[in-house]
């Protein structure tokens, strides 16, 4: 007598209704099928369910139970007669499809910074319905749904415990807005969950680099306290993040008076005020750069007229100005921050405005 077992399928979802047939087929010697000959059905190994521990050969000389189960693993299954011909048939089951009820998606901070340093910490269970944990180690991601915020930055999938069907990653952003992040397996959005974080815009941050004037870098925090019309300067990169250049970033100024332009250039196209704000935000999100022109005394000069002192006080007296003594003019042989010319290095620099080399000023 022979005895054919099989399963089909031989891999199901161990959720307690997923089935795979068993069947056994029974030939005699000489290849004949046998109808009605009794089949018997155990479970040799495993924790599962057969539907039926006996059948009886059909005309196709067939016997048929099934088997399902709801834990996770190999089980064996054997068939015999009372003639003998045992065989077996292995059967896996495996975690069936995420359930809701017995999964979660949860962030330990709903609430963070655009500034790419503040974090939050995804953490997914995905459980099937019967409780078994879904072990996969690639092919997880978290996306965003709906409305996307932009900039934001999630980390690369920890699988460290995924025997516990646990998942953890690392979210930041650099935008504002509220993000609602799904996990997608292969492709397949995970048991419907979802969870939100809101991104808030991140405080700006002060310059506190340094500034190109004339041929000498001076503190960003405290240039310019002096100030006249054609005046220019530049801002260097270690005024903004780590990494990043004046290309990263539009810049705006909060007066007229000031330009700044796309390389982080800044004039002065007329006498201003005493304070003025100019921002640097950046292209691809983060925190914004500001920087506060705070000037003291502004300047302006006689061309290339010249006159006795008496007769300069005077004219700068009647027309509101007031004649620098020499430490207005220069307190120092080095550059610095306190004087026009050791802030400004050589006016000859600047001839827009008809200043020389060799000058002749006042200053408001």
């Amino acid at each position: 007598m022979l005895l054919r077992f099989i399963a089909d399928p031989s891999t199901i979802a161990a959720t307690n209704s997923d089935l795979s047939t068993l069947k056994a087929t029974v030939e005699d010697g000489s290849g004949n099928l046998i109808e009605g000959l009794t089949v018997y059905f155990a479970l040799k190994s495993g924790s599962a369910t057969l539907t039926s521990l006996t059948a009886v050969t059909d005309q196709n000389g067939i016997a048929t139970t099934s088997v399902r189960g709801a834990i996770t693993g190999s089980v064996t299954v054997s068939a015999v007669t009372t003639a003998g011909g045992m065989q077996t048939v292995d059967i896996t089951l495996v975690a069936g499809p995420a359930d809701a009820s017995k999964s979660v998606l949860k962030n330990n901070r709903s609430s963070l910074k655009g500034d790419f340093t503040d974090s939050a910490e995804l953490h997914l269970v995905l459980h099937d319905i019967s409780g078994n944990p879904i072990k996969v180690s690639e092919g997880l991601e978290f996306v965003q749904s709906g409305t996307n915020v932009p900039y934001m930055k999630i980390s690369a999938i920890d699988y460290s415990q995924n025997i516990n069907g646990d998942y953890k990653a690392t979210i930041t952003g650099g935008g504002e807005g509220i993000a609602t992040l799904i996990p997608v397996l292969n492709g397949v959005h995970q048991a419907g969950l979802s969870t939100t974080i809101q991104f808030t815009r991140a405080e700006d941050k002060i310059m506190s680099g340094t500034v190109s004037v004339n041929g000498t870098d001076l503190p960003t925090t405290t240039f310019p306290s002096q100030g006249f019309t054609g005046a220019y300067y530049q801002l260097n990169n270690d005024n903004f993040a780590p990494g990043k250049t004046a290309a990263d970033y539009e810049f705006s100024s909060s007066a007229s008076w000031v330009d700044v332009d796309a390389t982080g250039k800044v004039t002065f196209k007329n006498v201003g005020s005493n304070w003025e704000r100019i921002t640097a935000t950046p292209k691809s999100g983060g925190p914004s750069y500001v920087y506060e022109i705070r000037v003291k005394s502004w300047w302006v000069n006689s061309g290339d007229a010249f006159m006795i002192y008496s007769l300069a006080e005077n004219f700068c007296s009647s027309n509101g100005y007031t004649l620098p003594r020499a430490d207005h003019l220069n307190h120092s042989r080095s550059r610095g921050i306190g004087s026009l010319y050791s802030e400004w290095g050589d006016m000859g620099h600047y001839t827009t405005e008809a200043w020389f080399s060799i000058k002749y000023v006042l200053v408001i």
